[in-house]
């Protein structure tokens, strides 16, 4: 007889408890993670972890300030194998373990599993990145090598940024990238540092058909900040992004892929006028106000390894309109691929025809004009790049980073003339810190079971100052060098003086003089501060009342300083302004704007 639902002879039991076993049998198989898991879209309240398992399942990932002690847990809504999940409410410049898994267990965590937050853009800390450039594949075991070489080399300390700089898969295809780039790394980096990427054209698969649809797996594999959700302007696709990590600016730009413009397929260097990605640059550098701006793609100006940048049409026209906008806006560096070698040119301005122009007559495109090799460990001629934070033609260095997977060059082309370094038989990857406004970069090579470094730079920037500074009389001040290295102190009233602080406090004879040099060991560097002990202050330059830096004192009057006007000052609307009494040169004058207000002896 048929039950109370139709069922005859207990079947719908039987059908319940095959449902169920079904239901148990694929949790408890959903044990496998095949790929990542990987760090996405990191800002300084949020981040994504992506990984992927061998059966659909609901992911979870729990997390919280200390491994294995996991406070706060986000679960996905529906099954699947491709896990994403997004944190967010979280601390800027904070470091946080994480485990993942599903709503039953946890299939991974570990003291090796955490990920940093952002710090924000005052952040005086050190910044760790590290750029691997055609990692795609492993000939002669050099992929693995150069991974631990830089996994020996980073030791215990955390890295905040994994730069790659395309080819990240020689064949394009899924499998291609589970085989040649998440097996050898999930293990270790992946798990850890911030990844970020550029593609280049095998992940593109040389395919012009793929290069116009976009339609590979590089774009599924990897989220990117198409919104500005870390800073920059919106791109509004993964082909070309930017984001602010502390002080630095990124952008991510695609050389491989193209976009129709007036009815043809052209990459973005074709037509730098009206190539969507094209003006989207010159948009996002002419907003930022980053202290440092790098800049990563996959195709070189300027290289002579397995690629010739004298012959080849795509690399003549990216040096001849591409690096003219990268100078304009004054980007720092140029990270590239493409060519399985390393190479580092000196910091460059307006060399854009053949490397004869530049052979002929070097001291017209370096600047500074001093030949340095940038190395800055007290070897001839190594003294540290120097150059301000505006946004101007100040030189920019163009880096060759193709040899973390990929490795090789053409034997009958001799180095690039406008290279400082080249490293063409052992590959590597390319580091960089930056601590507020020093960048210190090295390209650590794989030797036997631990590394070496190949070549390094400093670069150093708003130093060397000059200053002349006016106290209230018997009052102290606290100098501080404008760089961050070590420190040598002398002051010309007092030989007897010597300080080796970044910071000394000094309190002038009143009345007196003095200047204070502080430089570095190496003698690359120096600022001098002239300290006057008076009880007046004067201008320094014209300028507007509210700016510290038209006066003597390097601050702004108060109602007790007796000030003397040496030039144009003028005091904005709606302001008031401070003094005891001031004391007008010839040809100096004060400007008063609409409801401002100046009190003199009050």
């Amino acid at each position: 007889m048929a039950g109370e639902y139709g069922c005859l002879n207990g079947w719908c039991m039987r059908i319940r408890l095959v449902f169920w076993l079904c239901l148990l049998y694929t949790s408890a198989v959903a044990q496998t993670i095949t790929r990542g898991p990987y760090l996405q879209l990191g800002s300084q309240t949020a981040v994504s972890i992506r990984w992927r398992t061998d059966v659909p399942t609901v992911g979870r990932v729990l997390y919280g300030l200390s491994a294995g002690n996991f406070t706060n847990s986000v679960t996905e809504s529906a099954s699947t194998t491709e896990h994403e999940i997004r944190l967010t409410g979280l601390n800027p410049d904070t470091q946080y373990f994480y485990g993942i898994g599903t709503s039953e267990q946890v299939l991974q965590q570990g003291t090796d599993n955490y990920f940093l937050t952002a710090p924000q853009k005052t952040t005086k800390r050190k910044i760790r990145v590290v750029s691997f450039g055609d990692a795609g594949m492993n000939p002669n075991n050099n992929q693995t090598n150069v991974r631990d070489a830089f996994l020996n080399f980073r030791g215990n300390t955390t890295t905040d940024l994994w730069m790659l700089i395309g080819d990240n898969s020689y064949d394009g295809d899924d499998a291609s990238y589970q085989v040649n780039f998440f097996a050898p790394y999930q293990a270790n980096l992946m798990k850890n540092a911030m990844l970020y990427a550029v593609p280049g054209n095998h992940d593109y698969s040389n395919n012009p058909t793929l290069q116009a649809s976009h339609t590979i797996p590089y774009f599924s594999i990897f989220s990117l900040p198409t919104k500005a959700e870390s800073g920059g302007i919106a791109s509004g696709t993964k082909e070309w992004y930017s984001f602010d990590y502390g002080p630095i600016h990124f952008v991510m730009l695609d050389g491989y892929g193209t976009r129709n413009v007036n009815g043809s397929d052209i990459r973005f260097y074709a037509d730098t006028t009206n190539h969507p990605q094209a003006v989207w640059l010159k948009q996002d550098l002419a907003a930022t106000t980053q202290k440092w701006k790098i800049v990563y793609m996959h195709f070189p100006p300027y290289t002579q390894g397995n690629h010739n940048s004298e012959t080849e049409p795509d690399l003549i026209a990216i040096r001849q309109r591409i690096n003219p906008i990268l100078e304009r806006f004054g980007v720092d560096i140029v990270m590239m691929g493409h060519s399985h070698v390393y190479e580092r040119s000196y910091p460059l301005h307006d060399q854009y025809g053949p490397m004869s122009d530049f052979t002929a007559s070097p001291s017209t495109y370096i600047y500074p004009k001093d030949n340095s090799t940038g190395r800055y460990d007290g070897s001839a001629s190594s003294c540290a790049y120097k150059s301000t934070s505006a946004r101007k033609k100040q030189g920019t260095m163009y880096v060759v980073a193709g040899s973390s997977g990929a490795l090789g060059y053409n034997q009958n082309l001799n180095p690039h003339p406008v290279m400082v370094s080249t490293q063409r038989t052992t590959g590597g990857a390319f580091y960089f810190e930056v601590e507020d406004n020093r960048l210190d970069a090295k390209f650590i090579q794989p030797n036997g079971s631990t590394y070496t470094i190949g070549d390094q730079f400093t670069v150093m920037k708003d130093v060397g100052l000059t200053q002349t500074i006016t106290i209230p009389t018997s009052q102290s001040i606290t100098l501080t060098a404008s760089f961050i290295s070590d420190y040598q102190w002398s002051n010309s009233a007092n030989s007897a003086f010597s300080a080796t602080s970044r910071s000394v406090t000094i309190t002038p004879t009143p009345g007196a003089t003095a200047t204070y040099i502080v430089r570095d060991s190496k003698n690359c560097v120096q600022d001098v501060y002239t300290v006057l002990s008076s009880d007046m202050m004067f201008t320094m330059k014209a300028g507007n009342w509210n700016d510290s830096s038209i006066w003597s004192g390097n601050r702004l009057p108060t109602k007790a300083d007796v000030l003397q006007l040496k030039h144009l000052v003028s005091l904005p609307d709606n302001t008031e302004g401070h003094a005891q009494k001031i004391i007008y040169d010839p040809g100096s004058k004060l400007q008063l704007g609409n409801q401002a207000k100046l009190w003199v002896n009050q």
